[in-house]
């Protein structure tokens, strides 16, 4: 991923349990397997009915591990002690502007004295009307603290709980307001546990069940790794109900469509994860596959194929077998710096901070450099000059396993405005140019939806097409909207 460094972000990460004890320790550990999700904050509530404060929430700023003191045993179990409880939920973050703000930290809390209508709340996906909600809330004298769609999905949900409606109830009646992605963990002080879908089924959710216990997360590989095997995915406008010991799927809204997000098997989602019972490991190694389908280069003794890693990797296996040349690891990546590491503002520093080259690899070779997209090109330039200099190749074709990026997305992924696209405003020849490549080569959008597997009806293909599955994703883009997501 062409990112500075990462210029386009997946904004969250959600789950949740209803076990028969320590839900708690099971949802830290579902958090760590999504920390890729979203590296700015982490959260969890759980649900204690034998105590005055029957929702309890746990949430700082930092990673998932730092935000529950894993590293310290005994500050760690005392967390865990004071969560402890058989049901909760949770959530990682990544904000697109904002700052580090503990106070936009999910779960978000609803208190009330009615037990249905006090409730907690984690969210991952963007809301592309917000702007029209929050007017309309102001108008009825409600007060949003937070420039956040997340506050106002709260808002509107509590305005709907009045006389005993249930959360599916609520749900459906928002739905017909919200226009975007938004997957939902709700538990409130009943007990009552939700995992609601957006009726396009834009960003995965998926459940497991095991020997009476129920658990959701956003990617299967959160539920497998607490021992949850053969994930199912929660459909486009449906929701898992969890009451007391049994639960239920309920189709809370219509779905006329489906749009799911097609840069999750590109790029966001853990190669282990399966979505819409599509293995993300093996859309990516396709991806490779389709993209030599294109290649007129000459392919001879000394052609190597490279990978910006991690999640080009397996594009740059399926390429490399395509073409018959070796794949090498010529780029290894520093896995243990963190998010907040870089102390320098020139870009290519921080390109050498986060990856190392082996020089030898490269020297003299016809590099094919396997990339999964490029945004900007700021920091795949910084990528080539880097191993131009020291590697000294004879040649770098960077070959981009995702069709080029042509549009921003409203829907819960960070993107630049038209404008700052490179791709939107650029040919590969003039690309690869700026980014001093021999050659540079996308995939096709048929490549894409052949690698995937699923009807192209049913991707949301928006920043590589233009075209918008919702009306104000459509309005958005025709004013080239710069979405900001907290």
């Amino acid at each position: 991923m062409d990112n500075s460094i990462s210029c386009m972000k997946e904004e969250c990460g959600i789950c949740g349990a209803s076990l028969k004890k320590n839900s708690e320790i099971e949802i830290y550990k579902m958090l760590v397997q999504m920390q890729h999700r979203g590296q700015l904050s982490a959260g969890i509530t759980t649900f204690q009915p034998n105590e005055n404060l029957i929702l309890k929430t746990h949430k700082k700023i930092g990673l998932v591990n730092t935000v529950f003191c894993a590293e310290h045993n005994a500050k760690f179990n005392s967390i865990m002690k004071k969560l402890e409880s058989r049901k909760g939920i949770g959530h990682v973050r990544y904000a697109t502007c904002g700052g580090d703000d503990e106070t936009y930290a999910q779960p978000f809390e609803h208190l009330h004295g009615k037990k249905n209508r006090w409730f907690s709340l984690a969210f991952n996906g963007n809301i592309a009307n917000y702007e029209k909600i929050k007017k309309e809330l102001e108008k009825q004298n409600y007060h949003l603290m937070r420039k956040t769609d997340t506050e106002a999905i709260l808002l509107l949900i509590a305005k709907e709980l009045k006389d005993n409606k249930t959360i599916p109830d609520a749900l459906k009646k928002i739905s017909e307001k919200l226009d975007g992605a938004y997957n939902l963990a709700i538990i409130n002080a009943e007990g009552t546990l939700v995992a609601a879908r957006d009726p396009l089924g834009i960003k995965p959710l998926c459940y497991a069940i095991k020997e009476g216990e129920v658990a959701f997360a956003s990617e299967s590989v959160a539920l497998e790794s607490i021992g949850f095997e053969n994930p199912i995915d929660i459909k486009a406008g449906e929701a898992l109900v969890i009451e007391k010991d049994s639960y239920n799927l309920i189709q809370y809204t219509e779905s006329k469509k489906r749009a799911h997000c097609f840069f999750e098997w590109v790029y966001f989602s853990h190669p282990a994860s399966t979505i819409e019972e599509k293995l993300v490991y093996d859309v990516r190694y396709n991806l490779g596959k389709e993209l030599a389908k294109g290649e007129t280069e000459l392919v001879d003794e000394n052609t190597i194929v490279v990978s910006v890693p991690d999640s080009s990797t397996p594009a740059g296996h399926g390429f490399s077998e395509a073409i018959n040349a070796p794949f090498l690891e010529g780029l290894i990546r520093n896995r243990y710096i963190g998010r907040t590491f870089i102390q320098s503002t020139n870009r290519g520093e921080k390109v050498k901070e986060k990856f190392m080259i082996i020089n030898k690899i490269f020297e003299g070779k016809k590099v094919f450099l396997i990339e999964d997209s490029i945004v900007r090109g700021t920091t795949l330039k910084n990528i080539v000059n880097y191993i131009n200099k020291y590697g000294k190749p004879k040649e770098i074709h960077v070959r981009v396993s995702c069709p080029k990026i042509i549009s921003p997305c409203y829907y819960g992924i960070d993107m630049s405005t038209r404008r700052e696209l490179i791709g939107a405003n650029k040919s590969e020849e003039e690309i690869a140019k700026i980014i001093g490549a021999t050659s540079v080569r996308y995939q096709k959008i048929e490549g894409l939806i052949n690698a995937i597997g699923l009807n192209k009806d049913d991707l949301c293909l928006a920043c590589i097409n233009g075209k918008y599955p919702t009306k104000w994703g459509e309005k958005n883009s025709l004013e080239d909207k710069k979405v900001c997501m907290l």
